[in-house]
């Protein structure tokens, strides 16, 4: 007779980071399985490089972790002081005669920045004020313009858009996998890991952080002294992804803001390897590609090659281009 045995109590183990599972892969269907868990670590990206500058050399690293939990105060503020908005008796977001913003959402603009700079006389190592101004919203949340400037009223950087969350997880189950704060942050964190290269002159944004455990992203904000698209990425035929809201989120001067809607295509390439190779022969001249083609083709043939059986998927995929 077989002995009883005691069932095992454990603790299941969750990932400390998401970098390295985010640049691997995207359109997850199990993003509230593990994100939820991460905590504290449920970052990816930082601050702008100006403001990092702007701390001094010996609290450096502090001063960072406390502009990071700046931004989730404020995006929590934002979120609670919203619904109160939307309950307010005549609320309404447009002024009927002017067609500008309301009286009431001015105010609001006024409360956000007194609460942004109530927050920033925490650092007083540096002389900072800031203003918060509402730009637009949409399903998956609102975005703001946040300025930052010296104690002369000089602008430290460049307007970034603030995007706060409605909510940490999409409700929409059909496409949290490609809309929403987890989502979004992990679009963005593939992306530059597979360009590998600033995103500044492509067609898209730049993205600098996302706080998935306090709901904000902070990307470039758009406008006529944003860098220009002068190296437009063909990212379907490069990175096998379509952009299906393309019409619900049209470019503005260029560029792509707003990256909830990208899908994998069916030839989505999941393997690191097989990109590099890949991308080895997209990027190649007319006058370069045959003679790099048929070396590609003989290690792929070659018994003793490592990994011969993706650089021959690479060259499968490439074929087809």
């Amino acid at each position: 007779m077989l002995p009883k045995i005691d069932p095992v109590n454990y603790e299941r183990c969750y990932p400390k980071r998401l970098k390295r599972i985010f640049q691997s892969n995207l359109n997850m269907k199990s993003y509230d399985k593990f994100i939820p868990h991460i905590g504290g670590g449920a970052i990816v990206g930082n601050i702008p490089p100006e403001l990092i500058r702007l701390f001094p050399q010996k609290t450096r690293g502090q001063d960072i972790k406390n502009f990071q939990n700046l931004l989730a105060d404020i995006s929590k503020y934002v979120r609670g002081s919203y619904y109160k908005l939307k309950q307010s008796d005549g609320f309404t977001w447009l002024n009927p005669e002017t067609y500008g913003k309301s009286d009431m959402l001015l105010n609001w603009e006024k409360e956000l920045t007194n609460v942004l700079n109530g927050c920033l006389r925490r650092f007083t190592d540096i002389s900072v004020t800031g203003d918060i101004k509402y730009i637009e919203r949409g399903v998956a949340g609102k975005v703001f313009k946040l300025s930052l400037r010296d104690k002369d009223g000089v602008k430290i950087m460049h307007d970034k858009a603030l995007k706060v969350y409605h909510v940490k997880s999409f409700l929409c189950s059909e496409v949290k996998g490609c809309h929403g704060n987890y989502a979004e942050a992990n679009f963005w964190t593939y992306l530059k890991h597979v360009a590998g290269h600033p995103l500044d002159k492509t067609q898209f944004t730049k993205h600098y952080i996302s706080d998935l455990d306090n709901g904000y992203a902070l990307t470039e904000f758009i406008d006529e002294d944003i860098t220009s698209t002068t190296a437009k990425m063909d990212f379907q035929a490069l990175f096998k992804l379509k952009y299906v809201d393309w019409h619900h989120n049209p470019y503005l001067r260029e560029k792509i803001y707003d990256v909830g809607g990208f899908q994998k295509m069916p030839n989505f390439m999941d393997d690191k390897i097989v990109l590099r190779y890949f991308k080895k022969l997209f990027f190649r001249s007319e006058k370069e590609l045959p003679e790099v083609l048929a070396r590609y083709e003989a290690l792929a043939q070659n018994p003793k090659t490592p990994h011969r059986d993706k650089i021959q998927r690479a060259i499968d995929l490439f074929k087809k281009e």
